[in-house]
């Protein structure tokens, strides 16, 4: 019985048929360029931006080809299209990424949920302290201290933490805020976002009340929000008050200068920088601390970086608040100004938006300067300069910038030259993005792009670098003693021996959860170390040896 051949169809595959492929392709070439961007040179902060665009390209790569170049029948499209996007979207708008810190920090939060800091009430505390608040040795008076990097000598810690470990003393919950703390006697001052208050807060260090205690507080009805709430960035004051004499000197994150009476809180004069100067804000808020000048001609200045034409600095009388001089037409970075002698001239150093200015500082005129790019609203400066007397300056920056070291020259005609001392000028090294360094016997210790590193000043030549799990990313440290205490982006304490030869960790405790960014500056006022985030502050009694 002769078999009939069964027709062979000789249509060619359809459009779906033929890129079936795609999904496969798609979802390996994503992968690769996800893992290539994790695995290559960039700062952590640029991978963790590109894994949501990776992640959202592959989403919208998938969803493409099912509703515009398969074949599923429209069940299926809308099944696999555009179902997960209306399920995507409807998340997107009840929940929100809060707190997305560099080392990939990230919290969800229902959208129209208060923040932890409206849900804090704000302290009503106005009695007068009577106590003597005489300047004593441990006095911590200033951020960083009040020297050019955060650094405090004539004690060493104890490192066993095994066998004497930190005693907590307290912890609290506080408002919001990049804020550290700053001393004078028992007595500890913040800045805190509580709600639609800035508030100026002082706490005290010594107590038995294990969940804090406030002296006073004082309250500004302004917020600072840069991005909307839990944005990166983050709501609130940026700036650490700098205490002198009976003065509490403050900088809002919206420009208010506040010079307060250190006993009570008591407002003796206030001036809205911005407002006054008729600017916009920085993109991330005023970050920096107020400057004390003292002259021997002159009433004890406040010096702060408004950043206006003409008014780039500005100087007020301590004592009436009246304004004094303005010099200047830069606009502002993040970093605190310093005062320092170079060639035998006392002078004020600001890293600005895209220079780092010298001011005379009998009056604020410009003396030099040099370029230092950046940007407020990018690239942003925020590490402070780091003078070396007689006539050279370190500096360091984020964002892929790295580090320079310049040289003071003065020329027949009294002009000032500033040259790089590194050949290239910018090394790719010590690229500080929201953190300072601390110096020690020739060599710098930093975060370069949130890894521990030593370079020695002289040649700008890395000694060591030291990836670490947990990550420390942008977190802060400071030199006690011989020993360098880290304070991780993820809250952990780190103990590190300050020496060039090799990374010599001592000692690591847990301070703050690990879902909560931390980049606030330590203080110490020995032997009570205090820190804090945007949510929660803790004082920690150290052992010494």
């Amino acid at each position: 019985m002769n078999s009939i051949a069964e027709p062979v169809s000789t249509n060619p595959p359809g459009p779906g048929a033929r890129r079936s492929w795609f999904p496969w392709l798609w979802t390996v070439g994503v992968a690769v360029v996800c893992l290539g961007i994790q695995l290559g040179p960039s700062d952590r902060d640029v991978k963790n931006f590109f894994i949501p665009v990776c992640f959202l390209a592959l989403v919208l790569g998938l969803t493409g080809w099912v509703l515009l170049r398969s074949q599923y029948p429209w069940r299926k499209k809308f099944v696999w299209g555009v179902l997960p996007w209306i399920v995507l979207l409807t998340l997107h708008s009840q929940i929100k990424l809060v707190n997305n810190g560099d080392v990939g920090i990230t919290d969800w939060r229902w959208r129209w949920s208060p923040t932890p800091d409206q849900e804090l009430s704000v302290p009503i505390v106005t009695g007068s302290v009577e106590a003597s608040w005489e300047p004593n040795a441990r006095d911590y008076s200033a951020f960083l201290g009040g020297g050019y990097w955060a650094e405090v000598n004539d004690v060493q810690l104890a490192t066993d933490w095994q066998a004497n470990p930190p005693r907590e003393l307290w912890r609290c919950e506080v408002g919001a805020g990049w804020t550290g703390f700053s001393t004078r006697a028992d007595y500890a001052f913040t800045q805190e976002q509580r709600g639609d208050q800035e508030l100026v807060v002082c706490y005290r260090i010594n107590t038995d009340n294990p969940k804090g205690e406030i002296v006073w507080s004082h309250s500004d009805s302004v917020r600072f929000d840069p991005g909307g709430a839990g944005g990166l960035g983050g709501v609130g004051p940026r700036a650490t008050p700098t205490i002198f004499q009976d003065r509490v000197l403050t900088l809002g994150a919206t420009g208010i200068l506040n010079c307060l009476e250190m006993r009570s809180g008591k407002v003796l004069w206030s001036h809205d920088t911005l407002g006054e100067s008729g600017i916009a804000n920085i993109m991330w808020g005023k970050s920096s601390s107020p400057l004390i000048l003292e002259t021997e001609k002159q009433p004890t200045l406040v010096v702060v970086s408004v950043g206006a034409p003409g008014a780039s600095l500005v100087a007020y009388d301590l004592e009436t608040g009246n304004q004094v001089w303005a010099a200047g037409d830069r606009c502002s970075s993040y970093a605190t100004p310093v005062i320092v002698e170079l060639l035998g001239e006392r002078q004020i150093l600001s890293v600005n938006e895209d220079y780092l200015t010298a001011h005379r500082a009998t009056d604020g005129n410009v003396l030099w300067e040099y370029e230092w790019p950046g940007n407020s609203d990018s690239d942003a400066s925020v590490s402070q300069p780091i003078p070396l007397p007689p006539n050279r300056v370190f500096l360091s920056k984020g964002y892929g910038s790295g580090a320079s070291l310049i040289e003071l020259s003065k020329e027949s005609d009294g002009n000032i030259m500033a040259l790089p001392v590194w050949d290239p000028p910018i090394k790719k090294v010590m690229k500080t993005k929201m953190c300072n360094v601390v110096v020690r016997n020739e060599y710098v210790y930093g975060l370069d792009a949130g890894i521990l590193q030593c370079i020695d000043l002289e040649r700008g030549k890395s000694h060591w670098k030291k990836r670490r799990l947990p990550a420390i990313g942008h977190g802060q440290i400071m030199l006690i003693g011989d020993t360098i205490v880290i304070l991780s982006e993820t809250g952990e304490l780190i103990l590190v021996e300050a020496t060039p030869d090799e990374y010599r960790e001592l000692a690591s405790m847990r301070v703050f959860p690990e879902e909560q960014v931390t980049w606030n500056n330590p203080a110490f006022a020995s032997p009570y170390l205090l820190l804090r985030n945007a949510e929660q502050a803790v004082c920690l009694e150290m052992p010494l040896q």
